[in-house]
């Protein structure tokens, strides 16, 4: 499949990789974050003195399915996106698992 040259431009203007800071448990920015599909990165980086975690969601998935991974207490997480992906995600608190008390953002994606 030929890709078109504004598709080749979209690529090329998009970053490599961006930062979504944690502080007080929300993520700034909360809104869409996209990356090259060509191995782009979005880095999570957590500003706070406690441990989080991350639930991933795929757009068309519940709240409470979903992939958890730890951001650590100011500490960071970087997740690999690859082309066509796009997830939402929630910051929730280690103890519980109820995505409804937890803060949200998203879509990333390419």
């Amino acid at each position: 499949m030929a890709t078109t040259g504004a598709a080749r431009a979209k690529e090329k203007t998009l970053p490599r990789s961006r930062t979504i800071h944690i502080r007080d448990q929300k993520p700034k920015p909360a809104g869409e974050v996209e990356v090259t599909p060509d191995g782009g990165r979005i880095h999570f980086r957590n500003t706070d003195a406690k441990d989080y975690r991350l639930r991933f969601q795929r757009v068309s998935t519940a709240g409470d399915e979903g992939i958890d991974m730890l951001l650590p207490a100011n500490g960071s997480l970087t997740v690999l996106i690859k082309k066509k992906d796009e997830f939402h995600f929630t910051v929730l608190h280690i103890a519980g698992s109820n995505a409804a008390n937890g803060q949200g953002g998203g879509p990333i994606r390419n």
